[in-house]
C-alpha cells in the first residue's frame, strides 16, 4: 500500500462515510414518515419510511435482543461491554460514497 492508500485512512473513509449514510437514512426516515402522515399514506410508520430507517442487517454484541451494554458489576467498579452496528440502505450509499471520494481524493 502507498502512503496515500494507508489503512488507517481507509478504516476512516469508511466509517465516515457509513456515519454520514446512517444521518441521511434517518433524515430521509423522517422526511418521508412526515410526508406519509400528510398524505394519509400508511401514517409514521409506512413502507417508504422503513425502506430508509429499518435495518436490514444488525449486530449486537450487549446482553439481550436490545441494544444494551453488558454491564460486570464488581460493588466498586461497574464496566460496560458493547458494541451495536446497524446498516440500512442509505449506510451503504455512504459507504460507497466514502470509499469513491477516497479513491479519488489522493494527491497526484
Amino acid at each position: 500500500m502507498s502512503r496515500n492508500n494507508s489503512f488507517g485512512r481507509l478504516i476512516l473513509f469508511v466509517v465516515l462515510g457509513l456515519i454520514i449514510g446512517g444521518v441521511l437514512g434517518e433524515c430521509f426516515g423522517f422526511l418521508f414518515g412526515k410526508l406519509g402522515e400528510l398524505m394519509n399514506a400508511g401514517g409514521y410508520n409506512n413502507i417508504v419510511h422503513n425502506f430508509f430507517v429499518k435495518p436490514f442487517w444488525a449486530l449486537n454484541t450487549g446482553s439481550g435482543s436490545e441494544m444494551q451494554p453488558f454491564v460486570l458489576d464488581l460493588y466498586m467498579i461497574k464496566i460496560s461491554f458493547g458494541l451495536a452496528l446497524k446498516l440500512n440502505v442509505m449506510s451503504l450509499v455512504g459507504l460507497a460514497a466514502g470509499l469513491y471520494i477516497m479513491k479519488w481524493s489522493g494527491e497526484r
